[in-house]
């Protein structure tokens, strides 16, 4: 008969056992028996704690949503949902204000048209084509070579051609997706004067304008569509792209824009963001001499049919 020389905790199981063999009562409590082994080897007893994990290993086993399989049994991870950013080849206008005010021969002006961000980009752009070589002289009315040559008492600029001049100094100068995404949003604005003033044609003509600073830059007064001008031009399009904080009383640079004899000259600052539209055949105006390098992106809108 072994003896009891240690304290161990026995299950039911094991107390049953033992019993057989005759060495624990039934009814003694489980925490109160010791057991020795015998000759034969030792009588090990579980722990309750063992038996507590047995347990909830029968019960998670019995769960259907659960595995014994450590790898199975890993939680599945959702993959969150990627927010959905902004096009960067894309940009979003302001709309468009007093657009009734072309068709009278006045002028529509929409300060900030675009954010600061993209005109820094769209400057830089044109800075870095000038820097290649790609601008040329301006002449009234287009290039020089082009049309009428330019006369120094009548206009002092450069122009780059964004369908011509751009293109021939390669894809590798300037920033090519913000022309992009500037063509795009002149391509909307198109439709939008195309539904609301007149049909216009899907081409047009489209330039960078630079206008040398210290009171050497201006363009006098002038209408956009002249008789050697060969396409018909309707509405006219600047886009300025300089500081948003263009001061005219002391930097100059102002477009002065003459609507009629009965209407005092309107002018316009010259700051960054800033898009003028008018009628190309009615209105007279000018560009002041400016005391800072003024950059901007002019364009001409065609009549449907007769490009």
């Amino acid at each position: 008969m072994p003896t009891l020389n240690s304290w161990m905790v026995l299950s039911h199981a094991e107390r049953r056992r033992l019993k057989k063999k005759g060495i624990v009562a039934m009814d003694d409590p489980a925490v109160t028996s010791k057991v020795d082994g015998d000759s034969h080897g030792s009588i090990v007893a579980q722990d309750t704690r063992d038996d507590a994990i047995s347990k909830k290993r029968k019960q998670s086993t019995g769960n259907d949503d659960t595995s014994t399989d450590p790898i199975s049994s890993k939680k599945r991870r959702r993959k969150r949902p990627r927010s959905k950013k902004p096009h960067s080849r894309s940009l979003t206008p302001s709309p468009i204000t007093s657009i009734s005010a072309i068709s009278t021969g006045h002028i529509s002006v929409t300060p900030q048209w675009l954010p600061s961000s993209a005109v820094a980009r769209i400057r830089q752009d044109a800075e870095a084509l000038r820097t290649a070589g790609a601008f040329t002289q301006s002449a009234i009315g287009g290039r020089e070579g082009e049309s009428q040559k330019m006369a120094l008492r009548k206009r002092h600029s450069e122009c780059c051609g964004l369908f011509d001049d751009a293109e021939a100094v390669g894809k590798d100068v300037g920033d090519i997706r913000i022309r992009d995404a500037l063509m795009r949003a002149i391509a909307d604005l198109r439709g939008t004067l195309s539904a609301t003033v007149q049909p216009l044609a899907d081409v047009m003509e489209l330039q960078y304008l630079y206008y040398p600073g210290v009171g050497n830059g201006f363009y006098g007064k002038h209408i956009d569509q002249q008789h050697h001008v060969p396409v018909h031009r309707v509405i006219s399009m600047v886009l300025y792209l300089n500081d948003e904080h263009w001061n005219s009383s002391t930097d100059g640079g102002a477009l002065r824009a003459y609507p009629s004899p009965a209407h005092p000259p309107v002018d316009v600052d010259p700051a960054g963001g800033t898009l003028v539209l008018f009628d190309s055949g009615k209105l007279l105006h000018e560009a002041k001499p400016t005391q800072r390098d003024r950059w901007a992106l002019v364009g001409w809108f065609m009549a449907a049919g007769s490009a």
